[in-house]
């Protein structure tokens, strides 16, 4: 199994698949990595972002606060590679974004192939700005 320092930095998601499975797959980002975008899929279909440099401690907390609360719970897990400036790389998804805006949530009302593909097109942009280590 690859480590993300290992992985190709020229695709978009390091990580597409089940909650469970994040930790095996995604390391916490070095200091002069930056971090992560992450996209939550949760159980009514909708998105959210977030932006870590520990994304499994990140979806861990949110499964905590689901059996805690009563939250959505998590279904698939996007993670992006990493970015210097990933909090700048979440804003500007969620700019990409805005027309999909949940008015009641936080979350986004689009389906997953639809975000990738939003999220496709902004890629270059985030390299062009250098938000990427």
């Amino acid at each position: 199994m690859k480590t993300v320092h290992q992985q190709n930095l020229h695709t978009t998601w390091l990580y597409d698949g089940e909650p469970e499975y994040v930790d095996l797959n995604v390391e916490a980002a070095l200091l002069e990595q930056g971090g992560y975008v992450v996209v939550l899929e949760l159980t009514n279909g909708k998105l959210r972002l977030a932006a870590t440099r520990h994304p499994a401690k990140y979806v861990k907390e949110w499964r905590h606060n689901v059996r805690r609360y009563g939250a959505l719970d998590i279904v698939r897990v996007l993670v992006s590679r990493p970015y210097l400036r990933y909090e700048a790389a979440k804003r500007l998804l969620a700019t990409k974004l805005a027309e999909y805006k949940d008015d009641e949530s936080d979350a986004y009302r689009l389906d997953v192939e639809t975000f990738k593909e939003k999220a496709k097109e902004l890629t270059l942009v985030l390299q062009k700005v250098q938000i990427s280590p």
